[in-house]
């Protein structure tokens, strides 16, 4: 069994799935808090606020303090200081995620940038023309992330991913994607630690977004077959896991947690 310097888990599909919790996912976190065990939940959710997610945790009995989660959308909006911005066009679904992007001027027509999180439902032709159109005319698209799809309460629900796509082949530019599995938001999630990479476990439900992100970020991987995990997937991935678990629950099997 091995002793993790840290862990970084996602949280959908991982953690909770639809509006309950992982079995297990609670005493897992207990025996890392004993080990003193440095962990966080990093995860590419656009769709509401940090302190919507944890409340929406809270409700399923799961206690998060805020500095336990890092979010592609803070990483967004520090690509964009970066940059040094001013003008960008923020397309996310909940109006309160404005206030992690004050520090710019919200514009719909000639944006420097575009910043896309998951909108769901809300996509529309018109939303992507008019987004299509800004591109062409030159603003850069920056993704929260690239994720294919998502296993919502409905079942397997497409995600951002499949509509950065098309935008990138229709205006024939590539986005940038700041969310996982690119290896920024890992390396993010993990500063302070004073730790080496190669020590840090990534513990996720998806190939490309987490165990392609962990290896790309020098870290070890393991794979969990809740959420949107699919046997089909795993042989025919190039994406290959450190280890292999049911669930969650199962960390303990490969871990010395005790």
């Amino acid at each position: 069994m091995i002793v993790p310097s840290g862990v970084l888990f996602d949280l959908d599909g991982v953690i909770f799935q639809g509006d309950r919790l992982i079995p297990g996912a609670e005493g897992v976190i207990h025996k890392l808090q004993i080990a003193k065990i440095p962990y966080r939940f990093i995860t590419n959710t656009t769709r509401m606020t940090k302190n919507n997610l944890i409340n929406m945790l809270s409700k399923m009995g799961f206690s998060v303090n805020p500095e336990e989660i890092f979010a592609a959308p803070h990483a967004a909006a520090e690509y964009c200081k970066l940059k040094r911005y001013k003008n960008i066009s923020l397309i996310v679904p909940d109006e309160e995620m404005k206030e992690d992007f004050s520090a710019f001027q919200f514009v719909d027509e000639n944006p420097e940038a575009i910043v896309m999180g998951d909108m769901g439902k809300l996509f529309t032709f018109e939303l992507l023309n008019r987004l299509f159109m800004n591109i062409i005319n030159g603003a850069e698209l920056i993704a929260m992330h690239k994720n294919r799809y998502w296993k919502s309460v409905d079942g397997l629900t497409l995600d951002l991913g499949a509509f950065i796509s098309a935008l990138e082949y229709a205006a024939g530019k590539s986005a940038i994607v700041v969310g996982k599995p690119d290896s920024n938001l890992f390396k993010f999630a993990v500063y302070g630690w004073g730790l080496s990479e190669n020590s840090i476990y990534v513990v996720g439900d998806d190939l490309d977004g987490d165990i392609g992100g962990a290896h790309n970020a020098g870290m070890k991987s393991v794979l969990v077959k809740t959420g949107k995990f699919r046997e089909e997937n795993l042989e025919r991935s190039d994406n290959i896991p450190d280890y292999i678990i049911n669930s969650v629950a199962d960390l303990p099997d490969i871990f010395q947690l005790n």
